[in-house]
């Protein structure tokens, strides 16, 4: 479980600055910490 490499993913609510952030991907939502994310590339959906 989690994201996986060209699933599109909706962030929620961001935590404090270096906090965690609450995502959606699908029907799933679960949260992911800043050392996480740091490591995840994204591109904005226009």
């Amino acid at each position: 479980m989690g994201i996986r490499p060209g699933v599109q993913i909706e962030v929620l609510r961001r935590g404090k600055p270096g906090g965690i952030l609450h995502v959606a991907c699908g029907i799933l939502e679960f949260m992911i910490r800043h050392e996480d994310a740091a490591h995840v590339q994204v591109s904005v959906d226009q």
